[in-house]
Order: C-alpha cells, then structure tokens, then sequence
C-alpha cells in the first residue's frame, strides 16, 4: 500500500511538471487579446462587469470552429486598463449553507433564492449534489438565455446563448483573473436583476479563487483589466457525472477535479500548434525528477 500510495503521489508530480506551462500559455493568450488586436468575429458587445463598469465587454468567436475549441469573453483592448477595473457581479444562486457560508450572499441579495439554470439538467443526469453551492462551487454566468428564452425582453438588451456556439451547459470554463488560471463550471445565466448586459458573473467560491476571500467579502473593487472567459466547446468539455471531484471537501479540491480537464483543454485547444515551451534542463526537470527519487527512496 505504501509503494503505491507513493506511486500515485510520484504521478502527481510528473503531471505538475507537464502541465507547468498551462497558465504560461495562457497569459501569451491574455497579452495578445490585449495587446492591440481586435476580434473577427464578434458574438455579442457593448456588454459590462457590473453596473458601475464600461459597456467595453464582448464575446467572440474567432477559435469556435478551430481545434475544438472555444469561445472568448474579454474587455475591448482599446479601453486602457484603468477603464476596466470595477466591482464584478457576484452570483450566488444554488444551494447556500455549508461551513463557507459567510452570510455574503444574504447581505447581497433579498429575496427567495433561486436555483442555477441547469439544476433541472442536473437532476435529471443524477448528479450527486442537487443544485451548486455558490459558496463552493466555482462556477459562472455566462449568456443572457435561459432555456432558449430571453431573460429580459428589452429590444436594447444584448442576445448571446453560449449553447449558439457549442458550448454544453454544466461545461468546463477557464477564467484568467488577477494573474491567475482557475477552472469552474457554465451553470448559470445572466439574469433580469440588475437590468443590464452582463459579460458574466462569479460564485462566491470563483471569486474568492480570484481575488481572495478578504477583498471579496468587504466587496472591494476588482481590478478585471486582465479577465477573460474561455468557455470550451462540445460535449468533450462537460465533465458531468465522473468527471468532476464531487466527494471534495474543499472549494480548492473540487477547483483541483476540474483542472485536469481544463489543463488538456488548453493544451489542445488555446495552444494546438505550438510546441511546448523550452525549459531550464536543471531548473525544472530535475527538481521533478529528485522529487519523485524523495518519495521512491522513502515509501
């Protein structure tokens, strides 16, 4: 038992070690979204963050129909990132309660609490859990439809279903923010509250991944100069029932089920050309190989 635990444990470093680049691989996505060039193929602008943000937000559509793939959420990168720091909308629709319950949700919202859009998709597909906790689950808003109906009939309101492009409700998204890479789920819609476009919107336990707990709870400003949404396409990108870590105990654990779906992902789909990058031979592989000899040596 031991030799296997220290097996499984010596994969697990190997795995870190290939899949180190993900994030690096991300931010050569994120420097060029930003850096000047503009989408082709727009799917929905004029979006924001949150009431106080620029309408600068669009979706785009540019990688749907190659390796796979995805579609892109991100600010204009015309707007200086000054004009992109705001507060981000935080959802908390789902099944509250648990030991992350800070209360946050009920000093935000009044009012019966609702259930995510795909809860009834949920049911159906016997998933362990009856609705997301946004407390726990990192998940987003994605999209102003709800069961291919709008969720606010305003001729002025923006039209984009994500499932128009592919993308499977309860699918894997990446979100780069504040610097970093974090994995959730599409489970819900933007809804009629706040009466305006939305780009998308975070769970508690999202945003708490991005910005930490603290920032998020006094309900500081965000700096979302830097965010984007990739919303993978096709059913490969639905971890559904087996794919996700269900029996976690913790938000980071279950963040941890998703990423290794979400890091493949972004080796074939944001990066399906590209060769791995070049690595410092004594830097990086050897501090691997020496850890895997520790855990041999000492199982």
């Amino acid at each position: 038992m031991r030799l296997l635990r220290a097996a499984v444990t010596a994969a697990t470093f190997v795995f870190l070690c290939a899949t180190e680049d993900v994030p690096l691989r991300v931010k050569e996505l994120q420097d060029r979204l930003r850096g000047g060039s503009e989408c082709n193929k727009t799917l929905a602008s004029g979006l924001r963050t949150s009431l106080d943000g620029p309408n600068t937000w669009y979706y785009c559509g540019d990688y749907v129909k190659t390796a796979g793939s995805f579609v892109y959420a991100a600010g204009s990168t015309t707007a200086s990132s000054t004009n992109q720091s705001s507060s981000l909308t935080i959802d908390c629709n789902g099944i509250r309660g648990g030991p992350e319950d800070t209360g946050l949700c009920n000093r935000l919202y009044h009012g019966p609490t609702k259930s995510t859009a795909f809860q009834s998709r949920m049911k159906a597909s016997r998933f362990p859990v009856k609705d997301l906790n946004p407390y726990f689950h990192p998940y987003v808003a994605l999209g102003d439809f709800h069961d291919g109906q709008r969720v606010y009939d305003d001729d002025d309101f923006v039209d984009f279903d994500p499932q128009d492009q592919i993308v499977q409700p309860l699918s894997l998204v990446g979100v780069v923010c504040n610097n970093k890479l974090v994995f959730g789920l599409w489970a819900d819609t933007n809804n009629d509250t706040v009466r305006q476009p939305l780009v998308g919107q975070f769970s508690v336990a999202m945003a708490k991944m991005c910005y930490g707990e603290h920032v998020v709870e006094t309900q500081q400003p965000l700096d979302t100069s830097d965010l984007i949404f990739l919303a993978f396409t096709g059913t490969q990108a639905t971890p559904g029932y087996y794919g996700a870590d269900w029996d976690a105990e913790t938000p980071e654990e279950f963040e941890k089920g998703l990423a290794l779906l979400g890091n493949k992902l972004i080796r074939k789909r944001v990066f399906p050309n590209k060769a791995a990058p070049k690595r410092d031979l004594p830097g990086a592989l050897i501090f691997c190989v020496f850890m895997v000899i520790c855990i041999v040596m000492h199982s």
